[in-house]
C-alpha cells in the first residue's frame, strides 16, 4: 500500500511540476511532461539505430551463394 500511496503521490506532484516549468520556461526550451519529472516510472530509451555499414560490416548484406 505504500508503494500505490507513493506513486499516487509523485503523479499528482510531477504534473504540478511540468504544469510550473511549462509556464515560466523560455519559449526556445522544448515542454517537459510529467514522465520527465516522475521518479519512479522508467523513461523508455529509443531503439538503437544501426546504419547499412555497420549491417554490411556484422555480415548481415552479404549477398547469399547460390
Amino acid at each position: 500500500m505504500v508503494d500505490g500511496r507513493q506513486r499516487d503521490q509523485w503523479n499528482h506532484t510531477s504534473q504540478i511540476l511540468a504544469m510550473v516549468y511549462n509556464a515560466f520556461c523560455s519559449p526556445k526550451s522544448r515542454p517537459l511532461g510529467p514522465l520527465d519529472f516522475h521518479p519512479l516510472l522508467k523513461k523508455k530509451k529509443p531503439a538503437p539505430t544501426i546504419t547499412l555499414k555497420q549491417l554490411n560490416e556484422m555480415g548481415v548484406l552479404t549477398p547469399s551463394k547460390g
